[in-house]
């Protein structure tokens, strides 16, 4: 399919339902910063009483801060992970006008199924900070020479002009080569929706599979949006620009699958 034909498919399948679309990703948006906010409150009521707390005890109200923490942590990263892969279900059961498409969104949320989506959602992110570490190593490098050189004893400015170039040209380099590469995990959590019982790695090995000769088909498509991306500093058109893109990676994501 051509990018002008998903695009009108997704227009039709989302046509008069875009205000409804995005009333998820606004509650979810809303659930994040609450979840985000408890443990500031936490902190905040723990160091309020604190005072009155024993000093033999600080130790350990110190800990149960630490513990209720971390707990919420880990909880948000669960709802996080949990939401992202039924927004993904739901677009794509929208696309085979299959009934019940809250039902689909919702049934990650099972704690069990929780699990599984965060620890897809950990692999890929630990596989793109891979790609950055190795693609952004020779500016780290660069930029670290040249800052070793400039306070131990000054850098004439052509020289510190011609490594500064030679570090932009390498970062944007890196950063182009990163944008391509994780492009191979962009079925995983598709692959998952579909196939809830597979493991998280088995998800990203067929994403690479299937990807490999249509990578920069996605590149494309993703690039293509740019223009949407932009034009969202207006906020308004949000409404309309983040359910369509939804809608659109889902339809892309079936017709390379299938």
């Amino acid at each position: 399919m051509t990018i002008f034909e998903i695009q009108k498919q997704a227009y039709s399948i989302n046509k008069s339902n875009y205000l409804k679309s995005f009333t998820f990703p606004l509650c979810a948006l809303i659930t994040a910063v609450i979840l985000t906010a408890i443990p500031h409150i936490i902190v905040f009521a723990f160091n309020l009483f604190e005072y009155k707390i024993p000093e033999k005890y600080i130790l350990y109200s110190n800990l149960i801060k630490l513990i209720f923490c971390a707990l919420i942590t880990v909880l948000s990263f669960m709802f996080y992970s949990s939401a992202a892969l039924g927004e993904k279900a739901y677009y794509s059961g929208k696309i085979f006008k299959r009934k019940n498409n809250f039902k689909r969104l919702f049934y990650w949320f099972n704690p069990h199924k929780s699990i599984k989506a965060l620890s897809l959602k950990a692999l890929i992110f630990t596989l793109k900070l891979f790609w950055t570490f190795i693609l952004l190593l020779p500016f780290t490098v660069v930029t670290s020479l040249i800052l070793a050189i400039a306070f131990s004893g000054g850098i004439e400015l052509y020289l510190l002009f011609s490594l500064s170039s030679g570090a932009l040209i390498l970062l944007i380099t890196g950063l182009v080569f990163r944008f391509i590469i994780i492009q191979r995990y962009f079925l995983a959590e598709y692959i998952m929706t579909e196939n809830p019982e597979l493991r998280a790695s088995l998800c990203v090995k067929r994403s690479k599979n299937l990807l490999d000769g249509h990578m920069f088909k996605v590149v494309k498509f993703k690039l293509s949006f740019l223009p949407m991306f932009l034009s969202c500093v207006l906020i308004l058109p949000l409404i309309f620009v983040y359910p369509h893109y939804k809608q659109c990676r889902s339809i892309i994501a079936k017709d390379i699958i299938v």
